[in-house]
């Protein structure tokens, strides 16, 4: 960040953070990263303020564990703290982090901290993509839960517990790599799995070949091994320039861990897990989607390459129900089921949309927001490909995160390039519009703020 003034070593911001006595404020506390890393600094004895545009469950759960919330971002929020973290949806000019700078107080990212801590856990295990991150940590926390491994677990979504922090006794750590704006460059994996590489974050990615030099370097830190996604274009073309042991895994005779999908079922899928050819386990997995597919098979073949049983593996994952917001059915709207996704990139769409398909057995439309004005306009024509796989489609006005407006670049001109089965609405006029024009199941998708769009279409 261009307004720090003090950079602070991985060793040096652990020994800060658990300083007796030291106060530790986040700015923007209410993010999902950033909860779960409030929670352990509270764990580390650190006292704990941060601050919000808005009142959440999340920052009200803080609240209740001691943490002074501020619902606003003012410079005066950050007296008296010793370390500052900021995530990477806070501006540069957040007048907090001015403060700070100005007062001498050290500021960290929040991935720095995360990078910090985690040096603390013999096994640390991350897990990379553009897709599926949260789905496979869940899948992963789940089996080394049952594995009494007793797992740290931070996930960008919720865990079994309902929370996405699991507080483990144990020497190991789950959590999602993220790349935006080289996060994950901050991590020290002793296994990194890579799921998938597309191009994303447009606003700090030029091209893919950007991405592709951060994975080679972020995936060439894990000491032990990489497990990586053979059928995926990107990653398979890197695979030889990362310096640490690779291992694939994919649905061709060439990877090291093979699976093959024996059945669609009504409620899920059904696959089988080979390792050089020898088949290992089936498994039948109760969400569907090939997407899920994909992520189950790693998450078994790491678990099983770490040393993991394969009837825990198989319990485990045949016992997972799916994250929130992951093709989750939310309720109805005057009979037509809802479902609620938080797919925000093209590939995602397909995904869901042909993953809903056997299960609707109807028509589908699509509600989705677009995030961010940068990734909605380098990918106007995959968004336009993949929306038109739905039936209808209803879209809504851009949540621009951090970003300003791009001319030109909005939903109305979208949903007018789609053609006739979709339609532009604000999200006070979502419910309407679908009445009016729509038929079959509906999925609301996007990963920006569309809470307000599922609570009305499921509250009529």
């Amino acid at each position: 960040m261009a307004n720090q003034k003090k950079k602070l070593t991985f060793d040096g911001i652990r020994k800060l953070a658990s300083q007796k006595g030291i106060t530790i404020h986040f700015v923007g506390i209410g993010g999902v990263s950033m909860y779960s890393l409030a929670r352990l600094a509270l764990l580390l004895g650190a006292t704990v303020t941060g601050s919000d545009r808005i009142v959440s469950p999340r920052t009200k759960e803080l609240a209740l564990r001691g943490v002074k919330i501020f619902i606003g971002h003012e410079g005066s929020n950050v007296r008296g703290a010793g370390l500052v973290v900021y995530s990477h949806a806070i501006s540069e000019r957040n007048s907090e982090l001015i403060n700070a700078n100005n007062l001498g107080i050290p500021t960290v990212s929040r991935a720095e901290l995360l990078g910090a801590l985690m040096l603390d856990y013999k096994g640390r295990i991350g897990i990379s993509g553009t897709h599926g991150k949260s789905t496979t940590v869940s899948m992963l926390d789940a089996i080394f839960s049952a594995g009494m491994s007793q797992p740290t677990t931070l996930s960008g979504a919720e865990l079994i517990n309902g929370e996405p922090l699991r507080v483990g006794r144990g020497e190991m750590l789950i959590y999602e790599a993220c790349e935006y704006r080289d996060s994950f460059l901050c991590f020290s994996p002793t296994v990194a799995i890579a799921l998938n590489l597309e191009l994303d974050h447009t606003d700090y990615f030029h091209d893919i070949k950007a991405m592709r030099s951060s994975y080679v370097k972020a995936l060439s830190k894990a000491s032990t091994f990489v497990l990586l996604n053979l059928d995926d274009e990107h990653l398979s073309e890197i695979m030889h320039d990362i310096h640490a042991r690779v291992i694939t895994f994919g649905q061709g005779e060439r990877a090291d861990w093979r699976y093959h999908i024996t059945a669609f079922l009504d409620d899920g899928m059904e696959f089988t897990l080979y390792h050089h050819g020898a088949k290992v386990v089936k498994i039948k997995l109760s969400v569907p989607g090939v997407h899920n597919v994909t992520d189950a098979a790693a998450a078994a073949a790491a678990a099983l390459e770490m040393g993991a049983g394969v009837q825990i593996v198989k319990e485990a994952i045949e016992s997972f129900r799916g994250v929130p917001r992951r093709l989750e059915l939310v309720g109805n709207h005057h009979g037509r089921p809802v479902y609620y996704d938080y797919a925000h990139h093209p590939t995602e769409i397909i995904a869901g949309i042909n993953a809903l398909k056997p299960i609707a057995r109807d028509f589908i439309t699509v509600v989705f927001k677009p995030h961010t004005f940068s990734r909605t306009m380098a990918l106007w024509s995959e968004f336009s490909a993949a929306l038109s796989l739905a039936d209808h489609i209803v879209l809504t006005d851009i949540y621009p995160a951090r970003e300003k407006p791009i001319t030109g670049v909005n939903s109305r001109r979208l949903a007018a390039d789609i053609g006739e089965r979709a339609y532009y609405a604000a999200d006070h006029e979502v419910c309407s519009v679908i009445d009016e024009h729509t038929q079959g199941a509906i999925i609301v998708m996007g990963a920006g703020d569309t809470e307000m769009i599922k609570n009305d279409l499921i509250s009529k």
